[in-house]
C-alpha cells in the first residue's frame, strides 16, 4: 500500500510537522506495510529526516525570488497561470501513483493567517478532485477551521472539504464551523490536535519566576494585508514591553517560537533587553535556537508559566502541564482554552493590554498546583480521543486494502 502525506510539512513550522510525527507513529504502528512519501513545502528536509522521497508542493516555490518587493510582485502574477497549470498536472500525477492520500492536522481549513487562493486553497482542491478521479483515498486528518472572508478562498475549501472521503477536525469549534460553512458532513467528527499524541518529556522542576514567551511573526489576517507592517510593529513593540514589565518584577523570560520564521521577534526582543538591563551580567531574557517539537517542549518543561501567540506554542505548554496564557488570532485558540479549562487567560492580540498581560501570569502562578491538575487530566482526555480517532481512522481510509488506480 503506497501512502502519500500531504501539505505544509518540512517548511519550519514546528507544530505542522509535530502533528506529521503523530500520524507517522500511529502509521509505523498500525499500517506497517504502508510505503510513504511526500508533497510538501521541505522535500529536502523531510527526506533528511526521514529518509522516504519528497517533493515540493508547489512549482512556485522552486524560483528565484526577483531583488525587488515590486519586482516580486510582478513576477508573481505573471507566474500565477502557468504555476497553476504546472501545479495542476503535478498534483494529479503524483495523488494517482497512491492508494491513500493524507494531509496530517494543521489549519488548512482555516483563513487566519495570510493566505493567497492560488497557493495551499487550490492546489487541495486539486489533491481531492485527483483522489476521485483515480480511486485514491483521501483524508483530512484532525484539520482546523474558521470562518473564511474570501469568497474565493472559502469556495476552494469548501469544495476541497466535501469532496475528499475523510474528514476530522481537532475541535468542536472547527468542526462546528464547518457544519455552519457547509464543509463539515453529519457524521463528521471531533477529537483533538495531533500535537497531544506526542510524548511528553520528564517533568524537571521548572525554574521559579520564569516565563516562556511565545512569538510570532504576526502580520494580522488575510484582510489586514494592507496595513500588515504596521500590524507587526505593534505587535513586536507590545512584546518588548511586556517582556521587559516581566524582568523589572523580578521574572526571567525564555523566548519561544513555533516556526523559523518567528526567529527576527525574538532576537529583536532579547536586543531591546539588552538597552535598558542594569544589572550584572547579560539580561534574564534568553532565545536559544531549536527546530522541532521536542524541543520546544522541553523548553516549556523548564519554565512555570507560558505565554504565547503562536497556537502550537500555546499547545505545548497546555501539553507538558504550564499554566499557559494564550494570545489568539482566531476561535481556535479559544476554543482550545476553553477545553483545558483555561477560558479565562485569552487575550486577543489585536487588542492587547500589557498590564493585564503580567496580571494574568501572576494568577496563573499564584493557582499553579490546580491549574497543573487540571491541565493533566484533560491532555490526558486528548490522547484517549485521539486513540479513536485512529481507530476511525483504520475504518475509513485503510480497511479496504490497495485498490486499482485508473
Amino acid at each position: 500500500m503506497k501512502v502519500g502525506l500531504y501539505g505544509r510539512l518540512g517548511g519550519g513550522n514546528i507544530g505542522n510537522d509535530a502533528m506529521l510525527d503523530t500520524v507517522l507513529e500511529y502509521l509505523r504502528n498500525e499500517q506497517p506495510q504502508a510505503v510513504l512519501d511526500f508533497m510538501c513545502e521541505g522535500p529536502e528536509e523531510i527526506t533528511e529526516r526521514y529518509g522516504v522521497p519528497a517533493v515540493q508542493l508547489h512549482w512556485m516555490q522552486s524560483r528565484k525570488p526577483a531583488r525587488s518587493r515590486l519586482a516580486q510582485k510582478a513576477l508573481t502574477l505573471l507566474r500565477i497561470p502557468p504555476a497553476a497549470l504546472i501545479d495542476t498536472w503535478r498534483t494529479a500525477r503524483w495523488v494517482r501513483q497512491h492508494d491513500v492520500v493524507m494531509i496530517p492536522g494543521a489549519g488548512v481549513l482555516e483563513a487566519t493567517l495570510p493566505e493567497r487562493p492560488w497557493e495551499l486553497p487550490y492546489s487541495m482542491l486539486v489533491m481531492a478532485l485527483s483522489g476521485q478521479l483515480f480511486g485514491v483515498r483521501t483524508g483530512l486528518v484532525c484539520v482546523g477551521g474558521s470562518r473564511v472572508r474570501e469568497r474565493a478562498i472559502r469556495v476552494l475549501l469548501r469544495t476541497a472539504a466535501r469532496v475528499v472521503d475523510y474528514r476530522s477536525f481537532r475541535d468542536e469549534y472547527s468542526l462546528g464551523v464547518g457544519r455552519e460553512t457547509g464543509v463539515a458532513a453529519a457524521q463528521d467528527k471531533a477529537y483533538a490536535d495531533l500535537a497531544f499524541g506526542l510524548p511528553v518529556p520528564s517533568d524537571p522542576l521548572p525554574e521559579p519566576k520564569s516565563v516562556g514567551v511565545g512569538v510570532m511573526s504576526y502580520y494580522g489576517s488575510p484582510s489586514d494585508r494592507g496595513r500588515a507592517d504596521e500590524i507587526h510593529a505593534r505587535y513586536v513593540d507590545q512584546m518588548k514591553q511586556f517582556v521587559r514589565l516581566l524582568v523589572e518584577s523580578g521574572r526571567s523570560v525564555r523566548l519561544l517560537i513555533g516556526d523559523r520564521l518567528d526567529e527576527g521577534v525574538a532576537d529583536s526582543i532579547v536586543a531591546d533587553a539588552r538597552t535598558y538591563w542594569t544589572g550584572p551580567g547579560e539580561p534574564p531574557v534568553s532565545y536559544q535556537p531549536f527546530t522541532s517539537f521536542e524541543e520546544l517542549m522541553q523548553r516549556v518543561a523548564s519554565v512555570q508559566t507560558v505565554v504565547a501567540l503562536r497556537y502550537h506554542c500555546v499547545v505545548a505548554g497546555l501539553t507538558v502541564g504550564r499554566p499557559t496564557l494564550a494570545l489568539s488570532y482566531g476561535g481556535k485558540h479559544d476554543a482550545l482554552m476553553a477545553q483545558m479549562g483555561l477560558a479565562d487567560f485569552v487575550q486577543d492580540v489585536k487588542a492587547l493590554e500589557v498590564e493585564r498581560l503580567v496580571e494574568q501570569v501572576a494568577a496563573l502562578e499564584a493557582d499553579e498546583d490546580t491549574i497543573v491538575k487540571t491541565l493533566g487530566e484533560r491532555s490526558d482526555d486528548c490522547r484517549a480521543r485521539l486513540d479513536e480517532q485512529f481507530r476511525d481512522l483504520t475504518a475509513a481510509l485503510f480497511s479496504q486494502g490497495t485498490r486499482s488506480r485508473r
